[in-house]
């Protein structure tokens, strides 16, 4: 800390009454200082510099800089020789939170004021956080000709219109849909107009608290930062959508997306409690939500889901309802809980811990539960194999299945979490010594479906999609294999066109999400209902977009192929290594190749890689070795790229280092060209040729972007490694060993859309 910044400080507590000597020293960890010499809690001297300073307290719940703190830090900050500079942790929007444990400190890094939002933490973990950020910066040093220079300052007592202009004129908005929503709204609001919180809430998240902050003055926070509580039930937080951030012993810092809380205050004194000062902090209300959610379900797993939102439609007659409270309250491994009591708490940790299937089966002499969360299987329970016949039964009743265990079953029931309603699909197959395994996958009715624009494609990407899906007529393949996200993918894509003026129609099995405004036929083999004959059918209905499950037999490829030659846009899904060679899957199938040439418009494959843990990845130094990696791909690291990241591990992904997951696509439109290798049957090397001219990136290439992108790990798309360029038989590429239109080297001058887009998106 800088002499002149401790003098400051002590001559401004002295001015305020408070006792600090001459024989404190600047390491000191000032607010417990304050606290001996004055005779008051720490935390209360820690309330007491937050509130001369009019800045904010915070205990934070991590002592690591963010990776989108450390991106936006690094466009902003300029290198600095002070040894205890004011340190980035997290982001508020575009806002920088910085952290110190002295509220005197000037050295901010020559970051401008108005994109900070400075908080008052421990000495302790202050020092934890610097030697976080200070190796981040030592690893990959900061580069000053890359940073965002401000050609005006924010005036003072500016409107929300004014705000947003300037934010659009200033800010590092790198995100095309959030800067088209901030010229939307800027447009839409009154000049000068500037104190209507409400008048905001059409803004991308944080961003509403961030406009009023700059427009007003008053504080904004991020509560993925705060840490956890224990000061208020879950029940009253939720009911008023607040989160304290900081609990002191006379003031609690309350985060709402309203100014004023005099309900939440109502209800906290009429039971009984004492009053206290309650400081509102602007903040978005559904991160609020969320991470009351987190509190509620907090497990042992990669993270959490919200246990709240409206209850949704669902024709599943079996209906389980599980007590949040009572389910919290169970010991699993306690001698005196129920069978019952123990199903129930299972399923409560897998829900919560975002868990897409529930196995129950025999391990050795115990019965064992394992979820898969993100991909991979994790045991959440065991206990004596005695109870797993129980637990089966159990199961099945809840789906109303026969309970004979030499038969294969398939059923449904639906499970009422708090808010949420969660619909269970239910296989039992029949094993070893007279048992059944019971498999469950989770349906999440509104957090499953997403929109095309969720799916974080790239700008080349969303264009083939849209173009695609804009068609009046032709066939769609999206391959995969099981539980790659095809069918999230497809109803994303018909929702992006879901209309009055459409008639979408679908044959599935089984109907994994309802969408109002679709026609949505469930196959069924008791009456000779089949996707073919389904397909059939449904051209009688005057459709305009199809959706038919999966391509199984040249029946159903035949009817899809027809239907797509006949005026009408078909989608389907088809179980292929890559993209083009869904094309020869077909043409085995016993499709003529010249049909199959007039009907396909795209072809699209797809893999499921798990996510970094935003809150632990740390940087990796790009080696000569990871280099060779990605110029035998011939993806190109930017000049000012000198690391990737890896995994590492914390309580928020459970030591796992991953946090739920992203698709990567291999897409190749087909048009004349390859539409006319097609109909000749010409070989794949011929096709995967033109499709590189095009600009396709294989399944591995576009790992390697989300590598880049600081996504993913190299370990994580290891097992894509055989889409690689260098996996590929050589005939595959030009006569000249290059892939027309790809860069091979690092160098800036390397011209590539594809991949530039991929790393501006």
């Amino acid at each position: 800390m800088k002499e002149n910044d401790w003098r400051f400080l002590q001559d401004a507590l002295r001015s305020c009454g408070y006792e600090v000597d001459e024989s404190v020293s600047p390491g000191e960890e000032l607010h417990v200082v304050l606290a001996q010499r004055n005779g008051v809690p720490p935390e209360q001297a820690l309330e007491w510099l937050a509130s001369l300073f009019q800045i904010l307290p915070l205990d934070p719940n991590r002592t690591a800089c963010s990776t989108q703190a450390e991106a936006l830090f690094r466009r902003l900050a300029v290198a600095t020789d002070d040894s205890e500079p004011w340190l980035p942790l997290g982001t508020v929007g575009p806002l920088l939170i910085c952290a110190h444990y002295n509220p005197a400190c000037s050295e901010f890094w020559k970051i401008p004021a108005e994109l900070l939002v400075p908080v008052l933490i421990p000495k302790a973990k202050y020092d934890t956080l610097r030697r976080d950020v200070f190796d981040r910066v030592a690893t990959s040093p900061l580069e000053n000709t890359n940073r965002i220079r401000f050609s005006e300052p924010l005036q003072p007592d500016q409107g929300y219109s004014e705000v947003l202009g300037w934010m659009l004129r200033e800010f590092p908005l790198d995100d095309v849909e959030v800067r088209a929503k901030l010229e939307q709204e800027r447009r839409s609001l009154a000049e000068g107009a500037h104190h209507d919180y409400s008048a905001l809430k059409g803004l991308p998240r944080h961003y509403a608290c961030t406009v009023h902050h700059l427009a007003t003055g008053e504080p904004c926070f991020n509560p993925e930062y705060a840490p956890s509580q224990t000061m208020f039930s879950e029940n009253l937080l939720e009911k008023h959508a607040v989160y304290p951030m900081y609990c002191g012993s006379k003031v609690v810092y309350l985060l709402s997306a309203e100014k004023n809380n005099f309900a939440f205050e109502d209800e906290w004194l009429s039971s009984g409690n004492e009053a206290i000062d309650f400081r509102t902090i602007y903040a978005d209300r559904d991160t609020i939500m969320a991470i009351i959610a987190k509190e509620r379900g907090r497990v042992a797993a990669s993270g959490a889901v919200e246990i709240s939102g409206d209850l949704t439609y669902s024709d599943v007659a079996n209906i389980v309802e599980i007590d949040l409270q009572e389910v919290q309250r169970i010991n699993p491994s306690s001698i005196n809980v129920t069978s019952e009591q123990v199903v129930h708490w299972v399923l409560y940790r897998a829900i919560t811990g975002r868990a897409s299937d529930l196995h129950i089966e025999k391990y050795f002499n115990t019965a064992r539960f394992r979820a898969r969360i993100d991909g991979e299987m994790k045991v959440i329970h065991s206990c004596p194999e005695e109870m797993l016949a129980r637990f089966i039964s159990l199961i099945k009743n809840y789906a109303n299945m026969g309970q004979r265990r030499q038969d294969a079953q398939d059923a449904r029931f639906s499970l009422i979490l708090g808010k949420k309603r969660v619909d269970c699909r239910v296989s039992a197959i029949p094993c070893r010594k007279d048992l059944q395994k019971i498999t469950i996958r989770f349906l999440d009715k509104d957090g499953g479906l997403k929109k095309l624009s969720e799916l974080k494609l790239s700008p080349r990407q969303t264009k083939l999609l849209t173009d695609a899906m804009g068609r009046d007529q032709g066939l769609i393949l999206i391959t995969g294999p099981t539980g790659s996200g095809k069918t999230t993918t497809l109803y994303a894509l018909l929702n992006s066109i879901n209309s009055e003026n459409i008639n979408i129609h679908t044959v599935e099995d089984p109907i994994e999400y309802e969408i109002e405004g679709m026609n949505q036929t469930q196959t069924d083999p008791i009456h000779n209902l089949d996707f073919a004959e389904g397909l059939r059918r449904l051209m009688r209905a005057d459709p305009d977009v199809i959706l038919i499950g999966e391509c199984r037999d040249n029946e159903t490829a035949m009817a899809a192929i027809n239907a797509a030659l006949t005026g009408h846009l078909v989608l389907t899904t088809l179980h292929a290594n890559d993209c083009l060679r869904a094309v020869s899957r077909l043409i085995s199938m016993g499709v003529p190749a010249y049909l199959l040439a007039d009907s396909l418009a795209l072809t699209q494959a797809q893999r499921l890689v798990r996510r970094l843990c935003t809150f632990c990845k740390r940087p990796t130094p790009i080696t000569p070795e990871i280099q060779a990696i990605f110029d035998a791909n011939m993806v190109p690291i930017k000049p000012e790229v000198t690391s990737i990241y890896s995994k590492n591990g914390c309580p928020e992904c459970n030591e796992s280092g991953y946090s739920g997951r992203l698709a990567l696509m291999e897409l190749v439109a087909v048009d004349h060209a390859l539409g006319d290798l097609i109909s000749r049957n010409a070989p794949q090397s011929q096709m995967r040729r033109l499709a590189f001219r095009q600009g396709m990136l294989t399944l591995y290439q576009e790992g390697l972007v989300q590598v880049l992108n600081g996504n993913t790990s190299l370990d994580e798309i290891s097992c894509l490694s055989y889409t690689s360029i260098t996996a590929e038989n050589h005939d595959d590429d030009p006569p000249d060993g290059k892939i027309v239109g790809m860069p091979v080297r690092r160098a800036p001058a390397v011209e590539n859309e594809v991949l530039e887009s991929k790393f501006e998106a």
